[in-house]
């Protein structure tokens, strides 16, 4: 026992302990700044090259700065003036929809009955309707008026937030050359070159990782929103857009979506739009599947099982963003051990 008491070992349980004081406490106020020091990073090698051509990395800052503000202001604006319209027509028929379900459940009432013992078809039929009238008052009480309220008086501090985004984003680009020789001042060379070392793979993974989701992401997006209008479905944009975000999220996908509408389609007595939406899926996958291994290629790889874990303790830890913050931070401890730089060929 006394072996394990030393000053390396209890430094490291120091480090470790206030590096989770950490997680737990200052990251979830620092998403704006973190945010902008990965954008940061991972627009440096632009403004590097920029910067050997014109001899001057302020103005390669400014103007790599400025042109991906000008890019993103105006796609934003394009998706949102049609994104606005054509939500508020989907909110609109939604309860609807749900209306037409719970008639449709009730209309199985008597098949159940058939098959099913009366007590057991009367139960199941309540449990359904309840269910589904309770999705319809929880969807009609998000879209509430003092949930509308209180979204709005959430702006100024989201509006505070932004500014500190793109602020802490300008500067970050600036200082990376000051931060990066401060870090180099202050480690041995050895210690310098391995933790450069891991620094450069993590960034090649995680910028890779990314990359390749969002662009897997977009195609999957493409495809869908064609599909969905060539079988005519109403709001095709606003519902292509949702699956495009449902497939950024790690092991759901998007078909995670179009399956249960499949069914949905099915029982509620349009077997056509559920065909249709079953092939819609089948192309998803096959698409997927094809893409997959040549997009992403040869990057870190993350099992289900870890990743699902990963996004459960994000998930509880930092809310909603922890969900993808998890899978990402999976990433650097896999990086980190493959790198050899934490020995892990030990016995208990």
């Amino acid at each position: 026992m006394k072996k394990w008491i030393n000053k390396r070992n209890v430094s490291i349980f120091i480090f470790i302990f206030l590096f989770i004081l950490f997680i737990y406490f200052i990251i979830p106020i620092s998403i704006p700044l973190i945010l902008a020091l990965i954008i940061a990073l991972a627009l440096n090698p632009l403004v590097n090259k920029l910067t050997h051509k014109i001899n001057s990395r302020k103005w390669s800052v400014a103007l790599i700065y400025s042109l991906m503000i000008t890019i993103t202001g105006f796609v934003i604006y394009l998706f949102s003036t049609k994104l606005i319209d054509q939500i508020v027509l989907f909110i609109k028929d939604l309860p609807n929809k749900i209306n037409i379900l719970i008639t449709i459940i009730e209309q199985y009432d008597d098949k159940m009955k058939a098959v099913l013992p009366d007590e057991m078809a009367v139960t199941i039929n309540k449990e359904l309707q309840n269910f589904v009238a309770t999705l319809r008052d929880s969807i009609t009480h998000y879209f509430s008026v003092q949930n509308i309220t209180e979204v709005v008086s959430s702006l100024p501090g989201f509006i505070i937030s932004l500014v500190v985004f793109l602020v802490a984003l300008f500067l970050f680009m600036l200082e990376i050359p000051n931060i990066h020789n401060f870090i180099k001042k202050h480690l041995y060379p050895s210690t310098y070159r391995e933790v450069f070392k891991i620094y450069n793979k993590i960034g090649h993974s995680i910028i890779g990782m990314l990359t390749a989701s969002i662009v897997l992401s977009f195609i999957t997006w493409v495809f869908t929103y064609v599909g969905l209008l060539i079988i005519g479905v109403e709001s095709a944009f606003v519902i292509s857009l949702f699956i495009w975000f449902i497939d950024l999220l790690p092991i759901i996908g998007a078909t995670g979506l179009t399956i249960p509408w499949a069914i949905y389609a099915y029982i509620v007595g349009d077997p056509t739009l559920g065909i249709q939406l079953i092939i819609l899926s089948i192309i998803l996958l096959v698409q997927r599947k094809i893409l997959e291994p040549k997009i992403f290629g040869t990057g870190v790889g993350l099992t289900p099982l870890p990743t699902l874990i990963s996004m459960f303790i994000g998930l509880k830890l930092l809310g909603f963003l922890g969900f993808f913050v998890g899978p990402l931070f999976l990433i650097i401890i896999k990086t980190i051990l493959e790198s050899g730089f934490i020995k892990t060929d030990f016995k208990i």
